[in-house]
């Protein structure tokens, strides 16, 4: 992990921790950004349908159109124009949150290249749908926002100066200027969904809906803020005449004192830049940055149980017609381009145990930096150095922190890259040469760099997925900790495992319990 990373990935769990305090990690909003951001798009796309039933595309019953869900004394059209409106707002703030935490994490390089340039034009074709919504309206912040809007293009060579010479003049205007209008907003959703699915294309079991508590909760906060907060139209448009000074949508509306304080030149300059940046971030490239070198599989180890496919966070594997003479038919292939290097594929391999003899052992899909039978006699080399009555093995993601700050002389610390690469076997033979306990330390909870790595652990540790953890193991002598850069955390659990095995000595206080995966 290089320095700038670690800078940011401290950051974003500053952030993390703040929402921990007040909601559980599993359903902290601020691991759920882009799920939370769908769940608006689609409450917009959803009132919207709603609202374009009861529009009138004319130059004289657009204003009031608004004006009847406004007033609507049953309070269920103010509550249709709320959601679409906060709905949209909510939707823009949590995708720039998203982008963000993203960037923060350093989830524009690698496989994620695909999803972080695919995302680049959301945030246009967001903006566009939002503010041509607000035209729609066509009351005085509505007329001020298009002629403001013309002529920022106008510093284009569009012919944007046709906008505002066919459409925005008291003897040109007419109802083709709604239709539009109503066109490019009804469009520019729709192309979002599209775009939606591109950008999540190479990633497998996509969190699309956040949790059924956080989308109740928005929901409910929309829906309050709709009806104690109403959406109020302002006077109608006036061609002839049109505001200097009135209240503006920052969410989508910023461009025009943008254009204000800068000028209109400077302004597509600067999204420009900005629109390149986020674009060229993938190319960044660093000295301390670990080479991604993507998983093999081994024809002649490889029985095609297929686990690596069903536990690839990207996609990456896949089965195919085998390529030698094997009983078995079909064999695990690893597209390079796809792959993180995360490892998780070998903590599900079933061959990928230490229990296998011979020195040269090789699983059915191996990291060719850290194969199982390098990671076997590393194990074997430290829990022959340590000391001590009660040994302690630290399994550490290296994603998550370095962990070597935990060995001593009783604690061997063996670095994966990611937890979930962890074949359960290795906890039942660490204990079998000696160790008193173990421990698993990755990522904080819900927030694995790989994105499923902490679930797969929990859920073969528990039994609930293949490759299980045999249930001979006594579950009171491993601790789980999703301490992600605190090491105080990380060092409390070692404290409390070690503690714990120290109690378990005593062969009348064994008591095998559920497992910590806290």
């Amino acid at each position: 992990m290089t320095t700038v990373t670690r800078f940011l990935r401290s950051a974003d769990e500053l952030a993390t921790s703040t929402f921990d305090r007040a909601f559980e990690a599993a359903h902290n909003p601020w691991r759920h950004l882009g799920a939370l951001a769908f769940l608006c798009l689609v409450l917009v796309v959803l009132s919207g349908i709603i609202a374009y039933a009861l529009y009138d595309t004319s130059v004289s019953g657009a204003y009031q159109s608004g004006l009847r869900l406004q007033n609507d004394p049953s309070g269920l059209g103010r509550l249709l124009r709320g959601l679409h409106r906060y709905g949209a707002d909510a939707c823009m703030l949590l995708t720039l949150l998203h982008l963000v935490r993203e960037g923060l994490r350093g989830h524009f390089r690698g496989v994620r290249w695909f999803s972080w340039l695919t995302g680049i034009p959301l945030l246009w074709l967001l903006w566009i749908a939002g503010i041509t919504g607000l035209w729609l309206l066509w009351d005085e912040r509505a007329i001020f926002s298009v002629t403001a809007t013309a002529e920022w293009l106008q510093a284009l060579p569009l012919g944007a100066d046709l906008l505002a010479r066919n459409f925005l003049s008291a003897d040109t205007l007419n109802d083709r200027f709604f239709s539009l209008i109503m066109f490019v907003h009804i469009g520019m959703p729709l192309l979002l969904l599209a775009a939606m699915w591109v950008h999540v294309l190479r990633v497998s079991r996509v969190r699309i809906w956040p949790p059924r508590s956080l989308t109740r909760a928005s929901l409910g906060m929309l829906a309050l803020l709709a009806l104690l907060v109403p959406v109020l139209s302002l006077g109608p448009a006036d061609t002839g005449h049109v505001l200097q000074r009135l209240s503006i949508d920052w969410f989508y509306q910023f461009v025009h004192p943008l254009v204000d304080l800068l000028s209109a030149q400077s302004a597509w300059l600067l999204a420009a830049v900005l629109t390149l940046t986020l674009a060229l971030l993938p190319l960044l490239r660093t000295r301390e940055e670990r080479p991604r070198v993507a998983a093999r599989v081994d024809p002649a180890n490889c029985n095609g149980c297929s686990r690596c496919v069903a536990d690839c966070p990207f996609g990456a594997v896949t089965m195919v017609v085998r390529t030698d003479a094997s009983r078995h038919p079909a064999q695990a292939q690893v597209d390079s381009a796809l792959c993180a290097a995360c490892g998780i594929c070998v903590g599900a391999c079933p061959s990928a145990t230490p229990f296998r003899r011979g020195e040269a052992m090789v699983s059915g899909i191996e990291m060719p930096q850290t194969p199982v039978a390098t990671l076997r006699r590393e194990l074997q080399r430290k829990m022959g150095a340590l000391t001590g009555a009660h040994k302690i093995v630290v399994f550490g993601c290296r994603q998550a922190a370095d962990f070597d700050v935990l060995g001593d002389a009783a604690t061997a610390v063996l670095t994966l890259e990611c937890a979930a690469m962890l074949p359960p076997s290795f906890l039942e033979y660490a204990m079998r040469m000696g160790a008193s306990g173990v421990l698993i330390a990755g990522c904080r909870e819900s927030d694995c760099e790989f994105r499923l790595g902490d679930r797969w652990v929990k859920e073969r540790l528990l039994g609930q997925r293949e490759p299980r953890l045999r249930a001979s193991v006594p579950l009171d002598r491993v601790e789980v900790v999703w301490s992600g850069r605190d090491m105080l955390d990380a060092g409390a659990a070692v404290t409390k495992l070690r503690s714990r095995v120290l109690d378990l000595t005593d062969p009348g206080a064994h008591h095998p319990e559920r497992i910590n995966t806290k």
